[in-house]
């Protein structure tokens, strides 16, 4: 597989995390302080927070590489691999500028944003739990650009990843009633040097 245009496009590439980044991750995720109330809509109170884990991306309100960083982070290096095995499916010029994870349970459906605004960038979503049954629900969901109209729907699985334009607005539903488990994501989000 190649990405060579990111203009409104949504990968799905099943099996692209190798089994020791799976247990990895879950290592991590499952030992990890979870954090919640991110993002802080205290402005927006019917709006429910996820749990979250910051991974890198110090600089990124400057638009500064978390690279170095995420090498640095003794606990999430070996994501450094992915990122590389990611990197080789493209050509653009492009900046790693977080790397963080987001858990929900019932009821913590994000709002539909959009990861890059004004800068075009690809946004990777790697579905982290090692068992995900449909009946969970928890959907990543993609709208057009009314946010009117759903135009895709992806389910979590096992190492799935997502990438698209972070243009796309976009959301994440909560796992169903019937999930006893924490719905676990990593998001990795770039920007592209024109």
């Amino acid at each position: 597989m190649k990405v060579e245009r990111i203009d409104n496009e949504i990968y799905v590439v099943d099996d692209f995390l190798t089994e020791s980044e799976e247990v990895g991750i879950n290592l991590q995720l499952k030992g990890a302080v979870w954090r919640y109330n991110w993002p802080n809509y205290e402005e927006l109170p019917f709006v429910r927070p996820c749990w979250h884990v910051f991974i890198a991306g110090k600089g990124r309100p400057d638009r500064q590489s978390c690279l170095e960083e995420l090498n640095c982070n003794e606990s999430w290096r070996f994501l450094i691999g992915f990122w590389e095995r990611f990197s080789a499916l493209h050509n653009f010029n492009m900046t790693l500028l977080g790397v963080y994870a987001n858990g929900q349970t019932f009821g913590q459906d994000t709002i539909i944003h959009r990861d890059n605004k004004s800068h075009p960038g690809l946004t990777v979503i790697v579905f982290c739990n090692e068992h995900w049954p449909t009946s969970w629900g928890g959907e990543l969901v993609f709208y057009d650009d009314t946010k009117e109209n759903i135009i895709k729907a992806v389910l979590p699985k096992s190492r799935r990843i997502v990438i698209f334009d972070g243009r796309i607005p976009h959301a994440a539903r909560s796992p169903s009633v019937k999930c006893d488990q924490v719905r676990m994501t990593l998001a990795f989000k770039t920007v592209i040097k024109e």
